[in-house]
């Protein structure tokens, strides 16, 4: 009995207390005040909560002396806060509905990859994660770090010409035009409501009312909490356009899922129901037009289904959905690996398509059977009209399983090109496209962590669990075409995931052969990308040099670790055992199939500018470039690296050694430019170096 009261007293204070949460106000549709009222999607969801759990969760905008509060131990909940280990000393973390990626936002369309922006002015939120991890990860750009305070201001200074660039997250977009570019060296997050945890029973009560709010409901919070907000952002400015008639250009299939499609009489899909939000907060009124002429925009003022040309002057909207091209073919016929291998066969196009032009820089007009749906796609190659078809992935998964189709049709290939799409409005309506612009910020589906669009819209679906079994059938199948392309063809990125993978699992057998591996290897991978963007290689090449140079010396994993770890001076057996781990490790690699680089790495990074190196004795230029790289960081880190058997060396003095055997270790046009950038290097080890 004194249990149970005790229960329900403490029940009677979690439910009678109230509970702050803290969220930033970046003035979006997220969260904003209104005369003094919290309104948007967090303050909508946990009204929600606090209906259903009889809660008093309030909402109150993060400030300084909130944030103080909470250091201090109070009970303070917070939303999107980054999860860190420290963090998870105090805080339950309850994963929410968003990806955060890192992302490079600039101007200068001439930038075409990351390092454009050595020693250039990058703006960064100071105190942010993405300050801290944008400073280790990308230490080697050497660039100036300018505090931005906000997105906006980021976007102020940018425009203003005061920095080259700013670093951001996507959980949404900007209502300018602006380049991106991934920083992929930057993990992917999921946004986290933070959870004291002295509050463990409000923290599971909060978990499952995340955990069941449905995809449905969510769709209906997001769609509600923009029109709200864009509402009370615009008031009268875009007066003028209520009423009007909108002539909207779509493709000339009446359906394409999950674009936009009928579902018992309703029309239903992402361009769907931007367009409905769009109409409700501009008040304009929409007449869709269908066409597979991309000039008939002239007389027109939105297309719904355009693919982005950062070099284009074209008015586009934020961009609201990826498109990942897939070939099919009949089921009997084979697999394609190349556009190429294709190109005296018949392709089926939908006229007007996104993946026209790609197909273009391989084929003729010759190879293509023009038709108007992908419906008639599909049935042109079933009855050997043409011999393959294109399309997104989503799209033809959803017509393969449940048109009829699944029979007689398969995924030949993937394309290595991906599009990003937009809307984009006619240059003589400017009024309409400022405000379409604005409104796309909000265009967050493709950085859903819970999806709102797939699972839920089943158009020609009777059982979506079947259609998401099937996708899934579709994904393992895609997978292996990746790895049969991969051994198969010279594609450019040759299918990076299943490589990393690869080089990931070598790595950490690697690592668990020398414990004093670990940090070596990744300095040797950041190194070799350094000296070859500085010696003017490829874009492909630098980025494949810093992801395989750290297998090097996979193969001491076949090398005795008494051998390896042993602190004298080795006897000439032994030395000559430790020379079989570049043979071994090429041998590794190479069945390993994961790329020839990584094999000339391996068997190659041991031999010498002068021909006396090992294991084949190969002089100057005729040692694969990679492994004349890797030769030279692989050393300077190993002089620097403190041992079983030896100190590490000071940076001046692995300098002086490496100086002293150029052009006869070493390529001495490599010493040349490592040593005009030797700072940077030193820079690279004394970040990315533990107590080892």
């Amino acid at each position: 009995m004194k249990k149970l009261l005790l229960y329900l007293l403490a029940t009677i204070s979690l439910f009678a207390s109230e509970n702050v949460v803290l969220l930033e106000n970046e003035n979006s549709f997220f969260f904003y005040k209104k005369d003094g009222l919290s309104k948007g999607l967090y303050p909508r969801i946990f009204e929600d909560i606090n209906r259903n759990e009889g809660l008093d969760l309030t909402v109150k905008e993060l400030d300084t002396n909130l944030i103080l509060d909470m250091e201090r131990g109070k009970d303070i909940l917070i939303m999107d806060l980054v999860e860190n280990e420290e963090r998870r000393k105090k805080y339950f973390f309850i994963p929410t509905f968003f990806y955060l990626k890192a992302d490079m936002y600039f101007k200068n369309k001439d930038y075409e990859d990351i390092n454009n922006f050595y020693q250039k002015k990058i703006g960064v939120i100071k105190g942010t994660y993405l300050d801290g991890l944008f400073r280790e990860k990308y230490d080697y750009l050497n660039t100036q770090i300018i505090d931005i305070k906000t997105r906006e201001n980021g976007l102020e200074m940018l425009k203003n010409g005061e920095i080259d660039a700013f670093v951001s997250d996507n959980q949404y977009g900007f209502s300018e035009r602006l380049n991106m570019i991934h920083l992929n060296r930057i993990d992917q997050m999921v946004t986290t409501l933070a959870v004291p945890r002295s509050n463990e029973k409000l923290y599971k009560i909060l978990k499952r009312n995340f955990e069941r709010i449905s995809s449905q409901k969510l769709k209906e919070m997001i769609n509600l909490s923009r029109v709200e907000f864009y509402k009370d952002k615009f008031g009268e400015k875009y007066s003028n356009l209520y009423g009007k008639e909108i002539k909207v250009l779509f493709p000339m299939e009446k359906t394409k899922y999950p674009l936009f499609y009928i579902e018992n009489g309703r029309e239903k899909g992402i361009i769907s129901e931007y367009l409905n939000d769009i109409q409700q907060i501009l008040g304009i009124k929409i007449e869709k037009v269908h066409s597979s002429k991309d000039e008939a925009l002239e007389d027109k003022d939105i297309n719904v289904t355009s693919v982005i040309d950062f070099k284009s002057d074209k008015l586009y909207s934020n961009p609201y959905y990826t498109i990942t091209p897939v070939i099919f073919n009949r089921k009997k016929d084979g697999f394609i690996t190349n556009i190429l291998e294709a190109r005296k066969e018949r392709f089926a196009v939908v006229k007007g398509s996104f993946y026209i032009e790609y197909l273009k820089k391989f084929l003729t007009e010759e190879n293509f059977v023009y038709v108007n749906t992908l419906d008639e796609a599909l049935q042109k190659v079933i009855n050997r009209e043409a011999d393959y078809g294109i399309e997104d992935y989503k799209s033809l998964s959803n017509k393969l399983y449940n048109g009829n189709y699944n029979d007689n049709l398969k995924i030949a290939g993937i394309i290595d090109e991906k599009y990003s799409l937009a809307m984009s409005v006619n240059p003589k309506n400017q009024e309409l496209y400022e405000a379409i612009k604005d409104i796309s910020v909000s265009f967050l589906n493709e950085n859903m962590s819970k999806n709102i669009y797939w699972l839920q819209n089943t158009y020609e679906v009777n059982d979506y669990r079947k259609l998401v079994v099937a996708s899934l059938g579709m994904l393992f199948f895609s997978m292996f075409l990746m790895m049969r392309a991969k051994k198969e063809s010279r594609e450019k990125r040759r299918y990076e995931k299943f490589m990393m993978s690869l080089v990931g699992a070598l790595e950490t057998v690697n690592q668990y052969n020398d414990s004093e591996t670990g940090n070596h290897i990744k300095r040797l991978n950041l190194y070799s990308e350094l000296l070859a963007n500085k010696l003017g290689c490829s874009k492909k090449f630098c980025e494949e040099i810093g992801k395989v140079a750290s297998l090097h010396d996979v193969g001491k994993i076949g090398i005795d670790r008494n051998v390896l770890k042993k602190p004298g001076k080795l006897t000439e057996e032994e030395f000559e055992a430790i020379k079989a781990h570049s043979e071994i490790g090429y041998e590794i690699i190479k069945k390993s199939g994961i790329s020839s680089m990584g094999e000339n790495i391996a068997r190659y990074h041991h031999e010498k500018w002068n021909g006396k190196g090992y294991p084949k004795g190969l002089k100057a230029e005729k040692i694969p470039l990679e492994a004349r790289i890797v030769s030279v960081v692989d050393v300077y880190d190993a002089l620097r690296q403190k041992r079983v058997y030896k100190e590490g060396f000071s940076h001046d003095k692995a300098i002086e050694i490496i100086k002293n055997d150029s052009g006869i270790s070493f390529d001495p046009d490599i010493v040349s430019v490592f040593l005009e950038n030797e700072f940077k290097f030193e820079r690279l080890f004394n970040i990315n170096s533990k107590k080892e």
